[in-house]
C-alpha cells in the first residue's frame, strides 16, 4: 500500500458552484471521497433552511487505517457572523496517509442534507468523539479562533499551520488504543499527536479554509513533495462565492 498523492488543485473548483470539494483516490474513482467540505452558496438560506454555506458542512473520514487516509480536522461555522472582521468558516485540517499514496485532485461532489453550525473537531471516529489528541488540537484551534477577528489573515493561517503540525502525543488515551486495538500500538506514540510523524506514512497535507463575512474564500494548502517530510510546498487559492 505504498502509492503517492498530488496536492489539492482549484483549477475546476474556484467558484464551488452547488456542491463541494473533495478528494478521490487514483485507485478507485468511484469510491465515496475520503473528506469533503460541503458549502458553497453565500445565501444565508435556501429552500426555507439554511443554505449551503450558512450550515451544510459534510466531512466524512475514513475508518480504517489499512484501507485509506486518516485526517483531523477543526472548523468553526457561524452563518451570520456579527462583525465584519468575523469569519464564517474557519477550517484547519490534516490529511495523514502513506506517502505514496495517490489521490486525484479536487473534485466536485453533490449536495448533502446535514446542517451543522458551530465549532466542532473530527478525526477517524464519529463527530466530537473525545479522543486525547482530538481534544488537545481543538484547544489549541480555538485559541487561534478566539483571536481571529484581531490577526492579519496571514498571521492566522499560520498559527492554524503551526496547530496543524503539533506533533507531542496524548497519552494514554484507552479510547484511541480501544478502537485501533492491536494495529495502532506499534505506531501509537506517534499517532496520537495532531501531526503524525512515522516511518513512510503521516501527515502530508495541511488544508486551511477561510471564509469571510463577504463571502471571500481563502484556500491555503502545505503539500509533502516527493514524499519527503522535510520538503513542502505551500499554494493559497482566493476567490469570491457565488450569491
Amino acid at each position: 500500500m505504498h502509492l503517492p498523492t498530488l496536492p489539492v488543485s482549484l483549477s475546476q473548483c474556484v467558484e464551488w458552484k452547488s456542491c463541494g470539494w473533495v478528494r478521490r483516490d487514483q485507485t478507485d474513482p468511484d469510491e465515496e471521497p475520503h473528506a469533503i467540505l460541503e458549502g458553497v452558496s453565500s445565501n444565508p438560506r435556501q429552500n426555507g433552511r439554511h443554505g449551503p454555506l450558512a450550515g451544510r458542512l459534510v466531512i466524512l473520514c475514513e475508518q480504517n487505517h489499512s484501507q485509506g487516509p486518516m485526517c483531523i480536522i477543526f472548523f468553526k461555522f457561524d452563518p451570520r457572523p456579527v462583525s465584519k472582521n468575523a469569519y464564517r468558516l474557519i477550517l484547519a485540517a490534516n490529511r495523514d496517509e502513506f506517502y505514496h499514496r495517490p489521490s486525484k485532485v479536487a473534485d466536485f461532489w453533490g449536495n448533502n442534507n446535514e446542517v451543522l453550525s458551530g465549532t466542532y473537531g473530527l478525526s477517524n471516529a464519529l463527530l466530537e468523539t473525545p479522543w486525547k489528541k482530538l481534544c488537545f488540537g481543538k484547544q489549541l484551534f480555538l485559541e487561534a479562533v478566539e483571536r481571529s477577528q484581531a490577526l492579519p489573515k496571514d498571521v492566522l493561517i499560520a498559527q492554524l499551520l503551526h496547530v496543524l503540525n503539533n506533533d507531542e502525543a496524548q497519552l494514554p488515551d484507552p479510547a484511541i488504543e480501544d478502537q485501533g486495538r492491536e494495529y495502532v500500538q506499534p505506531f501509537l506514540s506517534k499517532y496520537a499527536a495532531v501531526c503524525v510523524r512515522c516511518p513512510g506514512y503521516g501527515t502530508r497535507t495541511n488544508t486551511i479554509i477561510l471564509v469571510d463575512a463577504d463571502g471571500h474564500v481563502t484556500f491555503t494548502e502545505r503539500s509533502m513533495l516527493d514524499k519527503d517530510p522535510s520538503c513542502w510546498e505551500t499554494s493559497t487559492h482566493e476567490f469570491k462565492l457565488q450569491s
